[in-house]
């Protein structure tokens, strides 16, 4: 995989990225995939994109610019194996070779990387009990204490059960030998009741299992499980359905919340079955049940039983069931982490995907639009976001400027981020006003989401020629417009956001870009931005950095907003996308 061998100032070291993305952000902002600490570089300074088999590298309007091989970046440039870029003091050497690697004993620079890596997998074995010896002597737990409704239930060694060194040692071996092929959490718990049969003459056998019960907890309470029978195995007929399953509500009792492991050699005259009635009726004579437990967490219990005529259970055989279950428990377990953990990977690699496929719903560079300076940025609080913004240019010469803020975040926003750039996009195609494409719009967003989904959306389109501005601003952030000699206007006609409710009459707003002129359209994660003190950034202090820094680039006051922003957030979560987009038009000074 192409890399990048990072070669910062003497003090900070080299440092080997590989590109694994689409797109590869580089500057001092930390919002950057590759966060260079170099004074001279911009906050977003350039950015290396993946074009098919090739990467192309672009500056992002830096104030020193970007360097490869000596040459100042004007335009995106393929890179070359070898190629040398150079990014203020820093410099950065392209490689197309996978045995690249910085200086030994030499440190990292600060490198960003939001993307997904699953925790590395939790692993319990029965070395961890350091011997068969010692996971003897760990037998016959006991609970004292019940925690309900979760099932991480505090357990309480008792005494050691008495079974024969030999006996124990020759069962440990095969049933550790058994389960340890790779197999899914099912074919496992089969295996567990085929071993547990080979040792003991029993009719019936379940292992059953603590699930969370569907549906979330209301605040204040705690999660809730019900135990499920995920294997069972007759000897004499066939499976019983799993809906046909009757266990005691005294063994549940007994081996789930008092933690005690259960034998009756004759079920129908012990006292502690209070269900007699049922145990008659079901013929059922000797029952054994112990719990499923690894390191104090009871995740489930084994259940044998034999009928009436059959051989009644002993105090050797409840010691053998105990054995197996322990041993058992260390492969249940490591099995379902496994499951989570494959689970996490696959989630992971289809959120990357979705990433890679809404970066790709941006516009990879504004329009190079004679007198007008434009740029766009958008920052995602989770891997993919709900934020969107475009610029297209329509068959007339305009140009369309749009921004929107989808409710929520996460994949459903992405989703909906999607439908509404693919809206937009399939309208701006037609001789429709503008009033009339966000008319459509809004009605197609209302007839194909939820209720619940609504879209604030401010669009507009720019007559080049004329330099007027006609817009619609549909429930989104009014976005400013900051003339040359200070003065603020918000960008505010228009009306509903889109999606709340159906034929709805969008406003055109209509005003004249002059030179000098700076436009800001900007999501409510720019201003919603909250600090360790939980205040926000607020439209004031946005408007304030605006002014002052007027006279510069629409990058350099794009960098102007995000330092200030990072510098008032601190070391706070973020807790929103962010998207700017800012238009200037060009003055005789520019």
């Amino acid at each position: 995989m192409p890399r990048l061998i990072v070669r910062s100032t003497p003090s900070h070291g080299d440092s080997v990225v590989e590109l694994s993305r689409l797109r590869t952000t580089i500057g001092r902002s930390a919002r950057n995939d590759l966060c260079v600490e170099d004074p001279f570089a911009s906050r977003l300074h350039a950015e290396i994109r993946r074009r098919g088999d090739s990467f192309w590298i672009s500056d992002l309007g830096s104030a020193n610019g970007t360097l490869i091989n000596g040459l100042r970046l004007t335009a995106p440039v393929q890179l070359n194996d070898r190629d040398i870029v150079r990014i203020g003091e820093t410099e950065i050497e392209y490689s197309e070779r996978a045995d690249t690697a910085p200086a030994r004993g030499r440190t990292s620079i600060l490198f960003s990387d939001n993307s997904y890596t699953p925790a590395p997998e939790a692993t319990i074995t029965a070395n961890s009990r350091n011997s068969a010896a010692n996971l003897l002597s760990s037998l016959g737990t006991s609970h004292q204490t019940f925690i309900a409704p979760s099932p991480n239930l505090l357990l309480k060694t008792i005494p050691p059960p008495v079974v024969p060194q030999d006996d124990a040692l020759s069962i440990i071996s095969r049933v550790s030998l058994t389960l340890l092929s790779p197999l899914s959490l099912e074919d496992t718990l089969q295996q567990v009741l085929d071993c547990i049969f080979d040792v003991l003459s029993a009719d019936r056998g379940y292992v059953m299992l603590l699930e969370p019960r569907e549906g979330k907890p209301q605040a204040g309470q705690t999660a809730e499980f019900d135990l499920v029978c995920k294997a069972l195995k007759s000897r004499r007929q066939s499976p019983t359905p799993e809906q046909d399953i009757q266990i005691s509500h005294s063994i549940t009792e007994q081996v789930l919340k008092k933690g005690d492991s259960v034998l009756t050699s004759d079920a129908q005259q012990d006292p502690r079955f209070q269900e007699r009635q049922s145990i008659v009726l079901g013929g059922v004579r000797s029952v054994m049940a112990v719990p499923l437990a690894v390191e104090g967490r009871v995740s489930g219990m084994v259940y044998v039983d034999n009928p009436y005529h059959s051989n009644r259970f002993t105090e050797r055989d409840l010691q053998l069931l105990k054995l197996i279950a322990d041993v058992a428990s260390i492969r249940i377990e490591n099995v379902r982490l496994l499951e989570v953990q494959q689970e996490q990977k696959r989630l992971a690699n289809e959120l990357a995907v979705a990433s890679e496929i809404q970066l790709r719903l941006h516009p990879a560079a504004p329009p190079a639009l004679s007198g007008y300076d434009m740029i766009g940025v958008s920052f995602p609080c989770y891997e993919v976001g709900g934020d969107y913004f475009d610029f297209i240019e329509k068959r007339d010469g305009r140009y369309v400027i749009a921004l929107g803020d989808v409710s929520g975040k996460g994949t459903g926003a992405a989703l909906l981020m999607s439908s509404v750039h693919a809206a937009v996009r399939a309208h701006t195609t037609t001789r429709l006003s503008a009033s009339e494409v966000v008319g459509e719009i809004n009605q197609y967003i209302y007839d194909n989401t939820p209720a619940n989904r609504y879209v604030t959306l401010f669009y507009s389109e720019l007559d080049p020629r004329s330099h007027q501005l006609t817009y619609i601003n549909a429930g989104h952030n009014p976005p400013m417009l900051v003339r040359a000699n200070g003065e603020v206007t918000t960008l505010d006609i228009g009306g509903f956001p889109v999606g709340i409710t159906p034929f709805c009459d969008y406003r055109e707003g209509w005003v004249e870009l002059e030179p000098g002129d700076v436009m800001v359209i900007y999501s409510d994660g720019v201003t919603e931005g909250v600090n360790e003190q939980e205040e926000e950034f607020g439209e004031a202090r946005l408007i304030e950095i605006v002014q002052r820094n007027r006279g510069r680039t629409a990058a350099g006051l794009r960098d102007r907003i995000d330092e200030a922003l990072a510098k008032f957030v601190g070391k706070a979560k973020s807790v929103d996308d962010l998207t700017l987009v800012i238009v200037k038009r060009k003055s005789s000074e520019d």
